[in-house]
């Protein structure tokens, strides 16, 4: 659907037999061409006569003059550029003007001047600019962020994306890793937010803030602080005989790599803790935790239990040793 047009009072009229109107698109910060070819009609009005035409650009709301072209009776048209972003030129028939297109231009007005007569608006052009939405920011909890952040487990949290819509508009989205929409806009500008707490089954979660045509979409990996989390191995019971001299292997899930201390405690009825060399493989959040028992003499028969130690505290998980040399 066309738009109406809006005109501005500049003092000049408009005659249905001389106005020519056009709706025109073009690509922000590209070079466009307008012309005005003058009619049979209009070239009969201008004979014998000398006259000025003045091309008018709107922008900001103020029309101001980028060039003008002067015809002496006969002669073709000598053309005078005011802007060093437009150039304008002309012969007896047509009269030509190339821009250098700009966001904030909106209209070109094309104003014919005689001695002893209204201004006559020769042509007008109402310029769609069309330019791609830009991202400008994301925030969580107000700071820009663009990497890795750490929240705590159910510290209600804000982020936001700020932007400036493109024309024609977009839609605006705050994704998750999987680009599944979490909120979005189509307003002009942002900020655009969500708030939302983060628990211990997020562990990582991306959030990105992402326009279409965008040269530059943002995202925030968020890692949430919290104790790791050991997985059973597939066997609670293990042969004594078979993991001293050893390796044992967990699965884990941690928000970091930084494992302080690993400890090893047996149950009662003979209680003893004793640290014990561990290690980790794998990237944030998924590792494999091994503990070396290759040196470890006190390792004996009965229900351990081991200690993970992290900067927020330690997590624990139970499995059994038996000596089956003993049967």
């Amino acid at each position: 659907m066309t738009e109406p047009m809006t005109f501005l009072d500049t003092g000049a009229s408009t005659d249905a037999k001389h106005t020519s109107y056009e709706e025109v698109s073009v690509k922000e910060n590209t070079s466009a061409v307008f012309s005005h070819k003058f009619t049979p009609a209009t070239s009969e009005t201008f004979e014998d006569s000398s006259f000025n035409v003045e091309i008018k650009l709107c922008e900001k709301e103020t029309y101001h003059i980028v060039c003008w072209c002067r015809w002496m009776s006969d002669s073709n048209g000598v053309c005078k550029n005011q802007t060093i972003s437009s150039v304008c030129e002309a012969d007896k028939s047509e009269m030509r003007f190339t821009l250098f297109v700009k966001r904030t231009y909106r209209d070109i007005m094309w104003e014919l001047f005689r001695q002893n007569s209204t201004p006559l608006v020769l042509k007008y052009s109402k310029l769609q600019v069309t330019y791609p939405a830009t991202i400008t920011a994301l925030r969580l909890n107000g700071r820009d962020v663009n990497g890795t952040e750490y929240v705590a487990e159910n510290q209600e949290s804000s982020i936001s994306c700020s932007f400036i819509n493109g024309n024609p508009a977009v839609s605006i989205r705050l994704v998750d890793g999987k680009g599944s929409t979490l909120s979005s806009t189509r307003q002009k500008e942002g900020p655009l937010v969500l708030s939302r707490d983060f628990n211990c089954n997020d562990v990582r979660l991306t959030i990105g803030c992402e326009a279409p045509g965008s040269e530059l979409n943002r995202y925030v990996t968020i890692l949430v602080k919290c104790l790791p989390e050991l997985s059973p191995i597939s066997k609670q019971v293990l042969d004594l005989a078979r993991i001293v001299g050893e390796k044992i292997t967990f699965r884990m899930k941690s928000y970091t790599s930084n494992i302080r201390k690993c400890r090893m405690t047996k149950m009662p009825p003979q209680p003893i803790t004793k640290e014990v060399a561990c290690s980790l493989s794998g990237s944030v959040p998924e590792f494999n935790l091994t503990l070396n028992l290759s040196t470890e003499s006190w390792i004996g028969q009965g229900i351990w239990m081991l200690h993970v130690i992290t900067e927020i505290g330690n997590s624990n998980i139970s499995f059994g040793l038996i000596d089956s040399s003993a049967f």
